[in-house]
C-alpha cells in the first residue's frame, strides 16, 4: 500500500513590533505620555500582575494582524510585569488593558498658547 502525503507549507502570521512610521505626537503630547506611563510605572512598581506600557501595539485578535491598536499609556492587571515588543491578548491569558489613555492636544484658532 502507498500512501501519498500532499506537503502544504504553512506561513507563519507575523505581527509587526513597529510600523515604521514616526509617531506623530507633538511636545506637549510626547511630555504628557511620558509622565503618565513614568507616574503608573512608579505606582505600580512594587506590583509583579500589574504591566503598564504606552505607544506599544496590541493585538486583540489572533491571526489578524490588523486587529491592533497602540494607545499612548495602557495598564494591564494580572499580567505578569516585564518588557514585550507588543502585546498579544491570547499570550496574556486573554487579557486586555483595564484602563487605557489616548493624550489629545489642540488649540483654538486665535487663542493663546498654553502657559502664555
Amino acid at each position: 500500500m502507498t500512501v501519498i502525503v500532499e506537503y502544504i507549507p504553512i506561513t507563519p502570521i507575523e505581527y509587526p513590533d513597529e510600523d515604521g512610521k514616526p509617531m506623530a505626537e507633538g511636545d506637549i503630547q510626547c511630555s504628557y505620555l511620558t509622565y503618565a506611563r513614568s507616574a503608573l510605572r512608579l505606582y505600580f512598581q512594587n506590583r509583579s500582575d500589574v504591566y503598564v506600557a504606552g505607544n506599544l501595539f496590541i493585538y486583540y485578535e489572533k491571526g489578524n494582524p490588523e486587529s491592533v491598536v497602540a494607545p499612548d499609556v495602557f495598564v494591564v492587571f494580572g499580567v505578569e510585569n516585564r518588557d514585550r515588543r507588543s502585546y498579544k491578548t491570547w499570550e496574556e491569558n486573554d487579557q486586555t488593558p483595564d484602563f487605557v489613555l489616548e493624550i489629545t492636544f489642540f488649540l483654538i484658532p486665535n487663542s493663546a498658547p498654553p502657559n502664555s
